[in-house]
């Protein structure tokens, strides 16, 4: 648990049960934690690099644009534990009034705000706690074992003429 002081006001910032129960933060912590940006344009084969690296770049231009939409969520989300707001928008409100009040904090962008929510998210098992740790090892996991298992088709072998 972490604390923003907004307006003179400290707001205390915890991903527990109430930010887990939140299914907008939930949606976007998948999409972010599982790369699910970076894939949902995949449209290449295996040895096509220029297809992977503009994947990869339009991914992360979709991750970077969407990140306005993201931290009123996850910032509406880590505070409904110890001072509830009434919505995204009164979340959206503090953040622009934080970012007024502290502009040189790191914490004053959509990035900056970003990644120290989503440590607080870390640190708090605000991943544990939802399954996602557990969800994006597994695909993972069922990926890796999906690019070992990718094999050369019987027909593109070549035939044995071997005599003895």
């Amino acid at each position: 648990m972490k604390t923003l002081t907004i307006g003179g006001k400290d707001y205390k910032i915890e991903f527990s049960f109430e930010a887990a129960e939140h299914k907008n933060c939930v949606d976007k912590a998948f999409k972010v934690v599982s790369g699910s940006y970076m894939v949902r344009r995949g449209n290449f084969g295996e040895d096509d690099k220029q297809g992977m690296m503009e994947m990869v770049i339009d991914g992360t231009a979709d991750m970077v644009s969407d990140m306005p939409l993201v931290v009123p969520s996850f910032l509406y989300a880590g505070l409904l534990e110890h001072n509830p707001v009434s919505d995204e928008a009164e979340a959206k409100g503090l953040f622009k009034q934080f970012i007024k009040e502290n502009p040189e904090d790191d914490r004053a962008s959509f990035y900056g705000m970003f990644d120290f929510l989503k440590q607080c998210m870390e640190e708090d098992g605000f991943f544990k706690l939802t399954g996602l740790d557990k969800l994006v090892e597994k695909m993972n996991q069922e990926a890796e074992a999906k690019s070992k298992s990718v094999k050369t088709p019987q027909d593109r072998k070549k035939k044995s003429t071997g005599t003895k």
